[in-house]
């Protein structure tokens, strides 16, 4: 208990700084002119006396500094007066000041760029199930890794698979979204049906893609995202059946 009152006590005189500092100006000042009237006592001149005053008291700045440490944290005050210390230098080097934040600035935006891939890719798991069984196939060339293939391709791969669960056929698309609002620029997928359960997803509303809908001339169908369905359409679950309108 005796530790944590100390403390605490330490704690709250990095708040009263300026209150404590005049209170010790004044009781040192009280000890010195007592030591003052006491050799003026013993038959001292006034400026022998207090000569001889400062030298038995020792340095006065000397002694503020050790009732400083004492009183409170030393590693929090020295860090406080570096940082008083560089901003004076920043302001008194503005040319400096720009190219310190700038490389600053940018040393912070790598480093949480990197931060932000390792956490997804490494730290956190991808959000489907038995992620460590999932793999990406591609075609790739001398000049050109990931290079996607047709979808006759993706149906001979398919059909010939004798290693895989099941496989699904991933294609990026960004089409507009028109009639419904204000029109906007989708950051969308066209898949296949087996996606979702190759991913191991389960529709939060509705249904996902059935097997009749990849064939050529079906009716196309669409999945909303949970963000953008929450976005565009404030998560109305009526937005279900209705048609939308994307256009390449």
């Amino acid at each position: 208990m005796t530790r944590l009152r100390e403390f605490a006590s330490r704690i709250r005189a990095l708040f009263s700084k300026s209150r404590l500092d005049q209170d010790l100006d004044e009781e040192l000042r009280a000890h010195l002119e007592m030591l003052v009237e006491e050799n003026v006592r013993r038959g001292m001149r006034v400026e022998d006396a207090r000569s001889a005053a400062r030298r038995s008291f020792g340095g006065i700045e000397q002694t503020k500094e050790a009732y400083r440490d004492q009183r409170g944290l030393p590693i929090i005050d020295s860090l406080a007066r570096d940082l008083r210390y560089g901003l004076r230098m920043l302001r008194r080097h503005p040319g400096f000041t720009v190219v310190a934040v700038l490389t600053l600035t940018l040393g912070i935006g790598a480093n949480t760029a990197i931060f932000s891939v390792l956490n997804a890719v490494l730290l956190h798991s991808f959000p489907y199930k038995d992620p460590d069984k999932l793999v990406l196939l591609a075609e790739k060339r001398r000049e050109m890794n990931l290079l996607a293939f047709s979808f006759p391709d993706f149906v001979d791969w398919r059909s010939q698979n004798h290693v895989l669960e099941s496989a699904g056929a991933v294609r990026r698309w960004n089409p507009n979204l028109t009639g419904d609002g204000e029109p906007e620029r989708l950051q969308a997928a066209m898949v296949t049906a087996e996606i979702f359960p190759t991913l191991g997803i389960a529709p939060r509303l509705g249904r996902v893609f059935v097997d009749e809908e990849d064939r050529p001339g079906a009716e196309r169908a669409v999945v909303l995202s949970y963000t953008f369905w929450q976005r565009r359409y404030g998560s109305d679950e009526s937005v279900i059946g209705n048609i939308v309108t994307l256009d390449q």
